[in-house]
């Protein structure tokens, strides 16, 4: 057999900020404090939480949005 299964394999550090992982993200940002999370606000938690954990319900919810947005635009010229 080969040593193959025996060796410790890593991802590289600092590839870019979407490998990193949504931390990553959201790092960047100069208001967010990862330390305290007592004083970020919910419902910006949440809408992060939500869009990371199910991606593909927040597609066709933004998809109706930016329909309803754009008619409403188009209709007002």
């Amino acid at each position: 057999m080969s040593d193959d299964n025996t060796k410790d394999y890593a991802l590289e550090e600092g590839i870019g900020r979407v490998q990193d992982g949504a931390e990553g993200l959201f790092s960047q940002l100069p208001s967010y404090d990862e330390m305290n999370p007592g004083k970020r606000c919910a419902a910006t938690e949440a809408v992060k939480d939500v869009v990371i954990d199910r991606p593909f319900l927040v597609l066709p919810v933004v998809g109706i949005f930016s329909f309803i947005v754009g008619g409403l635009l188009r209709r007002r010229r």
